[in-house]
Order: structure tokens, then C-alpha cells, then sequence
């Protein structure tokens, strides 16, 4: 069987979940998840429906998906190289995205997009 083959470098998605900012925003949003559906019966109901169906959903797309994505790995693999390269300039641009969400400000978003037009110029 034909298998995927990583380049050295870690996948951009690796990268990308590991940033400090993505985590802690990754579990905030996990903890109000969990939150708001244990203090709604109803919506606990559906909830599990829905993560049931999804996760059936998604053993069945793995299954079907996994050839087609072998056969595309040489685009793949670019696309990640790509990917990543858009990745090392967002972390040296934006070196916020290596904190934890709670010790981000947010700025006005003019400042911002000033900030971004000076680095992307």
C-alpha cells in the first residue's frame, strides 16, 4: 500500500495548532463548549446527536478520501511549503500569535491594518 510521505519540516497545521495563541483560543472555546451544552439539557441532546453524526461522518470521508490523497501528496506537499513560508512571515510580523490568547491586547483595528500595510509593503 502506498503511504504519505512527510517533508522534514512539520505540516503546516502541526504548526499552525501549536501556536500559543491558537491553543489557549482552541481551549476556550472547548471549555464554553462544554459549558454551555452541561447547562442546557435540550441542547446536550443535540449536541451529542450532532458529534455522533460526525464523527461517523468523518471515519467514512477518511476511508474514501485516504487514496485520493496519497495520489495528490506531490501537490500536497507544495501546498504545505507554501503554507508554511505564509506561516514563518505571520509569526515574524505578528509575534502576538506566540502568546496565550489572555495576554493579547487587541489594538484598534486601524493600527492594525497600519502595522500590516508597513510590513506587507
Amino acid at each position: 500500500t502506498a503511504t504519505l510521505t512527510l517533508s522534514h519540516e512539520p505540516p503546516f497545521l502541526v504548526r499552525l495548532a501549536k501556536l500559543p495563541v491558537v491553543r489557549s483560543a482552541c481551549a476556550v472555546l472547548s471549555v464554553l463548549y462544554r459549558d454551555t451544552k452541561c447547562s442546557h439539557p435540550s441542547l446536550q441532546s443535540v449536541c451529542d446527536v450532532l458529534e455522533t453524526g460526525v464523527t461517523a461522518i468523518g471515519s467514512v470521508a477518511y476511508g474514501r478520501v485516504s487514496p485520493v490523497i496519497i495520489k495528490l501528496e506531490p501537490q500536497i506537499s507544495v501546498a504545505n511549503d507554501v503554507a508554511c513560508k505564509g506561516l514563518d512571515w505571520l509569526e515574524a510580523t505578528f509575534p502576538v500569535l506566540q502568546k496565550p490568547t489572555e495576554q493579547v491586547s487587541f489594538p484598534q483595528p486601524l493600527a492594525l491594518l497600519n502595522e500590516v500595510q508597513k510590513n506587507y509593503s
